[in-house]
């Protein structure tokens, strides 16, 4: 079974400036690790460049006048759009860029819905988790994986879509597209007390949606270890019991031990070993499960670890650089306690062994 890898040079244009951290070489190096590493080559992968979404696309999520503003933005040269979290830069191309990142991940959850492609990797510039419905947040102009979520529901008719956010940062924006909707179980394992500030373990749902929110906020140098627990013991009980039609994934590498803007634990072979128990879960859904590029500033992690899940999707392994990580022993009974705590409120709703 192929494996789908979604990209594009337009994601190049998004221009962010002189020492951005979310900047073009970002995918350069992702690019650069696959080469290294033969997947490009690899029959058991295809290489798929995105279409390109309408404004009726993107305002499934946002709101039009916003879309049509950004569209407006950018064809006047850009600048910093916003003050929410300092402003997104934007250049002349980011509007185009955006438009084909989520035109990316629709393409990617229509391909595995079909069972064409079940599997995919967005390879994406702007991320998305954190763009709210009026207005752009943290690197992100509009919400890929929400996007895509809403479009499986309105034209596709899913009922049971599960996100799983990695980044570092709490997904505030995709929290909050289907925060008082039970067709979109959103769980989040971020970093606690940092950007944006949300996330916080009491953050369930309302209305009919409450109870399919779930947020992990982690302590810093949390490792994989951490990661593993709170996925075997919370993540996979609840997918067993929700049943999910297809499982998109918030794929950020920022929890990188050594990222320049984070403080969490994860090395390379964690990564390797984290979302090893992730591809896992989409054997609930037939093995649907769709990932999506969001933060990750060091460019040697994106170099190796985007190469190593992409190619752990077809069963593939290679050695990776040997780093050693000791977390606080402090920190890691904090989280493990945090994890005990998400158990208890998650077990109001679901049956957790």
């Amino acid at each position: 079974m192929t494996t789908a890898i979604f990209y594009d040079p337009v994601f190049l244009e998004h221009d962010t400036g002189y020492g951005h951290p979310e900047s073009p070489d970002r995918l350069k190096s992702i690019i650069r690790g696959l080469r290294e590493n033969s997947i490009l080559e690899d029959s058991r992968f295809k290489i798929l460049k995105p279409s390109r979404a309408s404004i009726e696309e993107i305002s499934l999520i946002h709101d039009p006048n916003y879309v049509r503003y950004v569209e407006d933005f950018c064809r006047k040269g850009g600048g910093i759009i916003g003050t929410w979290g300092g402003g997104v830069v934007c250049s002349g191309k980011s509007f185009e860029a955006a438009c084909y990142a989520v035109g990316a991940a629709i393409d990617a959850v229509k391909l595995s819905m079909d069972n064409i492609y079940p599997r995919s990797f967005c390879l994406v510039r702007p991320p998305g988790h954190h763009a709210e419905y009026d207005y752009p947040y943290g690197f992100c102009i509009f919400n890929n994986i929400a996007i895509a979520a809403a479009y499986l529901i309105r034209f596709r008719g899913v009922d049971r879509i599960m996100v799983l956010d990695l980044d570092a940062h709490h997904g505030n924006g995709t929290q909050h597209a289907f925060y008082d909707s039970p067709k979109v179980f959103y769980i989040s394992i971020h970093q606690d007390a940092i950007f944006p500030g949300t996330g916080s373990i009491n953050e369930v749902g309302v209305g009919d949606g409450e109870g399919y929110t779930l947020n992990i906020p982690l302590p810093a140098y949390s490792d994989k270890e951490v990661y593993i627990e709170a996925i075997r013991r919370i993540v996979k009980p609840i997918a067993m019991e929700y049943k999910p039609e297809i499982l998109l994934v918030s794929a950020g590498f920022d929890p990188y031990h050594d990222d320049p803007i984070t403080d969490l634990g994860l090395t390379l072979e964690g990564f390797r070993e984290v979302y090893r128990e992730v591809i896992d879960i989409s054997r609930i859904c037939s093995g649907r499960i769709v990932f999506c590029l969001e933060g990750g500033y060091n460019l040697e992690c994106l170099r190796i670890a985007v190469a190593s899940v992409i190619a752990l999707m077809e069963g593939i392994e290679f050695d990776l650089p040997r780093e050693e990580v000791y977390p606080p022993p402090y920190l890691k009974s904090r989280a493990l306690s945090i994890i005990e705590a998400v158990r208890g409120i998650a077990s109001s709703y679901w049956r957790i062994d």
